[in-house]
């Protein structure tokens, strides 16, 4: 029997691949949500961060979220969870980029994306860049609904996960820069 979380997750996933799809947003979807493939897009955000003296720190806080979220989410739930993407498990959900080869919980692009983003919203230095961030990291929440990689639950264990991951790295690093203080 398919859980009420599946149903759900099924009807959005029929809804988006029956009614929203079109050959043109079909390419601008697949081509963005490439961006968050290993991470890169949130990668070159952080040494973008990195690179300047007044970003530094912020910069330095998301390469942490980076880092727990890899370890949190690809490295230990979604092997344990081990949840069949959903056009592995459903023979009328068509994925419409090549198929990934981990387990489908949590979104690991929606995760690393709401990691990098939350250090950057919560500095004042960066606040406004990190709100456009905010922006990108929905759209690349949303484009693995599109594409149909991820149950859109997947998406939201994603968002729970990159936020829990960012705040911790905002923590970690207020902690050592009281302790640096001292």
């Amino acid at each position: 029997m398919i859980s009420w979380i599946t149903q759900i997750d099924l009807h959005i996933l029929y809804y988006v691949q029956d009614n929203l799809r079109n050959e043109v947003l079909n390419g601008v979807v697949k081509a963005f949500t490439s961006l968050g493939n290993y991470g890169l897009i949130w990668i070159l955000f952080t040494l973008a961060l990195l690179i300047y003296s007044d970003t530094r720190k912020v910069g330095i806080m998301c390469a942490v979220a980076l880092i727990i979220d890899l370890i949190v989410c690809n490295g230990i739930l979604k092997n344990v969870i081990a949840r069949t993407r959903p056009y592995d498990a459903f023979e009328n959900i068509r994925c419409i980029v090549p198929p990934q080869p981990d387990y489908s919980f949590p979104s690991g692009h929606t995760a690393s994306s709401f990691a990098a983003v939350v250090p950057a919203i919560v500095n004042k230095n960066t606040r406004k860049i990190g709100i456009a961030a905010l922006i990108v990291a929905i759209l690349m929440a949303v484009s693995r609904i599109y594409v149909c990689v991820h149950y859109p639950s997947d998406v939201v264990g994603g968002l729970i996960v990159g936020l829990l991951c960012g705040i911790a790295s905002c923590k970690i690093f207020e902690k050592l820069m009281q302790i640096k203080d001292k």
